[in-house]
C-alpha cells in the first residue's frame, strides 16, 4: 500500500496553473493508479477520464464526486481547483448575504 501524505500531489503542480484535469492526473499517479484502475473504481469510462485529465471534458457534481470519492478526495477540491473566484455578482449576493444575517440578528 503506498503511504501519501496529506495532499502532496499538490506538490507537482505548484508551478502550473491548477486545473480540474492536473489534480486528477496528479492525485492518481500519487496514489499509483491507472486510468483503467480509476475508471473501474469510480464506475467511469477510462475515455472520459482522459478526457477530463488533460481539460478536454468539464466534470459535473456527479462526476466530480465519483471520481473525488475513489481518489480521497473532496469533490470541491476537483470542481474548485483555484477556489471560487468572486465575480462582481458573487460579491453583491454576499453583501445581501451580510445585511440579511445582520438584519435578523438585530
Amino acid at each position: 500500500m503506498i503511504k501519501v501524505e496529506a495532499l502532496t500531489f499538490i506538490d507537482s503542480l505548484i508551478s502550473e496553473k491548477v486545473t480540474t484535469g492536473k489534480i486528477v492526473r496528479a492525485r492518481r499517479l500519487t496514489l499509483g493508479m491507472t486510468q483503467q484502475d480509476l475508471a473501474e473504481l469510480s464506475d467511469v469510462k477510462a475515455t472520459f477520464i482522459s478526457s477530463v485529465e488533460n481539460d478536454k471534458r468539464s466534470l459535473g457534481v456527479h462526476g466530480a464526486t465519483k471520481l473525488a470519492i475513489a481518489l480521497g478526495l473532496h469533490p470541491s477540491s476537483i470542481l474548485f481547483p483555484n477556489g471560487v473566484q468572486m465575480s462582481k455578482e458573487l460579491k453583491k449576493i454576499q453583501k445581501r448575504r451580510d445585511r440579511y444575517v445582520s438584519d435578523k440578528a438585530s
